[in-house]
């Protein structure tokens, strides 16, 4: 056991020291991260937090920690916020640091389609201390057990600041966005001072399957999400449902960089009127990977001064999550 999960560590490692993006299951605990562009979109201005952990039942699988603010600007038709992440793995062999300044600004298409517009501007700090990681080479195949220093001489490390663009269309029950993230970089320091692009894009529409304007309203709401980098593919149908203070969802998890992975990701939240708490669990459906324990879950949000009208007198739109 020893041996499968040092081997699942280093495979881990390997592929993340290049390429490791963070994004959680449940996309909505951190819509930022999808694209900027989220940044003035709804009536609600929120503060967040949300921790994932990553293959638990591994020895130094991943945490990824996330913090954002999001201020909206009603008599400007804008919105302001700032969002902070840390990205741990390897027994913190391998980290990232990231933090981002975001503005969005919407505009009406018609009286029911509104258009946003975001900003990002950033800084990412990687590093990869390569002396606490372990080697293939130094594995007993027959005991598993690890012989040798495990001591190296260098540690790779590169600084950039980062910038990226998004945009989102959407009406009461329909939304669809697109974030392109780290189109430009201005290297700080490091050898290593190339960060690679990444595109999300999120689709989903709004079916309502119960209530009122008036009363309990509830919803069935298909979504989509799909991100790319230079390393990775995933994508990530689903089906969420909204009533009753009450947020389910299902989804299923494909990614894709020198394999094939898959997860099914069963995830609930609650509405306490102005805090939301959710929880999740990401199953992993590769035999091998089950050994991991999959991945877990959990978001806090405080939402507060709400604004239902924008400078124009006109309500604001509220889309899907």
């Amino acid at each position: 056991m020893l041996k499968l999960a040092i081997i699942l560590l280093l495979a881990c490692l390997w592929s993340t020291s290049n390429a490791q993006e963070y994004n959680f299951a449940q996309y909505y605990l951190d819509k930022l991260g999808i694209s900027p562009a989220f940044v003035s979109v709804g009536d609600y201005n929120e503060v967040g937090v949300a921790m994932r952990s990553q293959w638990p039942g591994v020895d130094g699988g991943y945490k990824i920690y996330m913090a954002e603010y999001q201020q909206k600007l009603p008599t400007y038709s804008s919105g302001i916020g700032m969002r902070i992440y840390g990205n741990y793995g390897g027994q913190s062999a391998y980290s990232t640091t990231c933090a981002d300044l975001l503005y969005g600004y919407d505009f009406g298409i018609t009286d029911n389609i509104k258009c946003s517009f975001g900003l990002s501007a950033g800084y990412v700090g990687r590093f990869v201390k390569q002396e606490n990681m372990v080697y293939y080479s130094m594995i007993d195949p027959a005991t598993g057990s690890i012989s040798g220093a495990t001591e190296m001489l260098n540690t790779d490390a590169y600084r950039n600041l980062t910038f990226g663009i998004g945009t989102a269309i959407y009406t009461k029950e329909t939304m669809l966005a697109i974030g392109l993230h780290r189109l430009a970089n201005l290297a700080l320091s490091g050898q290593d001072t190339y960060s690679p692009s990444v595109i999300a894009v999120i689709a989903n529409h709004k079916f309502k399957i119960g209530g009122t304007e008036h009363k309990l309203e509830q919803f069935i709401v298909p979504t989509l999400c799909y991100t790319h980098s230079r390393y990775a593919d995933m994508i990530m149908p689903g089906v969420y449902y909204s009533g009753y203070r009450l947020l389910l969802s299902l989804a299923y998890r494909m990614e894709k960089t020198d394999q094939m992975a898959s997860s099914l990701v069963l995830g609930a939240g609650f509405d306490f009127g102005k805090v939301e708490l959710s929880i999740g669990h990401e199953m992993e459906t590769s035999k091998v990977l089950r050994h991991t324990y999959g991945s877990y879950e959990v978001g806090v949000k405080y939402k507060f001064e709400k604004s239902e009208k924008n400078s124009n007198g006109k309500t604001i739109l509220c889309p899907a999550f």
